[in-house]
């Protein structure tokens, strides 16, 4: 097989030495669980046991309770708020999102409380703070322009898998909600479950 380019003689002399060889071997074949109704833009499933496959989705928004400045573990927490509609899912993904820019999500040690302690340290080492710290955004008080920095190095997201109706976390793996302002405020977190 030949490519040509018929719009410039040159590109076209240039591009008839190229050789495009067929594969080798024949293209792998994926069985799709849902496949397109001709002329009806639907989807279908084409599994013969639906119940198995039909995709579902859930969604709560949990309200923490006040947190003093630095990391918690928020696991049982947000276990107990979504369990009911987490039993309901053999495979899929869970995706938490915080509703708040001083605040953050993350995935870290759920045993020892000193990794806690330690990555607040860590935090407040990094980001400087007060009224000697170079921030032009000072109108919410000396902490909340490091607690937007420290809020956007951890994020506001976490996606963890759901395997047979539990979170599938490591064995020391746990959800941290890290409060990075002074005053304990409530925060919103948004939990979207989806899959099978």
């Amino acid at each position: 097989m030949q490519l040509q380019l018929r719009s410039s003689s040159s590109a076209s002399a240039l591009f008839s030495a190229v050789k495009v060889k067929p594969p080798s071997s024949p293209p792998v074949r994926v069985k799709a669980l849902f496949t397109k109704n001709p002329g009806s833009g639907t989807l279908k499933n084409s599994n013969p046991n639906p119940m198995a496959s039909n995709p579902r989705w859930a969604q709560k928004t949990v309200t923490l309770p006040p947190l003093r400045r630095g990391c918690h573990l928020i696991t049982p927490k947000i276990v107990k708020e979504i369990a009911q509609d987490l039993s309901e899912f053999k495979c899929g993904l869970a995706h938490l999102f915080l509703l708040h820019t001083s605040a953050s999500l993350t995935i870290n040690e759920n045993y020892d409380s000193d990794v806690r302690d330690d990555t607040e340290t860590f935090l407040n080492k990094i980001v400087p703070e007060g009224r000697s710290a170079p921030w032009k955004h000072t109108l919410e008080g000396p902490d909340d322009m490091p607690a937007h920095i420290k809020s956007s190095m951890f994020g506001c997201t976490l996606t963890i898998p759901i395997t047979d109706g539990q979170l599938n976390m490591g064995t020391w793996q746990g959800i941290w909600l890290c409060e990075h302002r002074d005053a304990p405020t409530p925060r919103k977190v948004v939990i979207t479950l989806n899959g099978i």
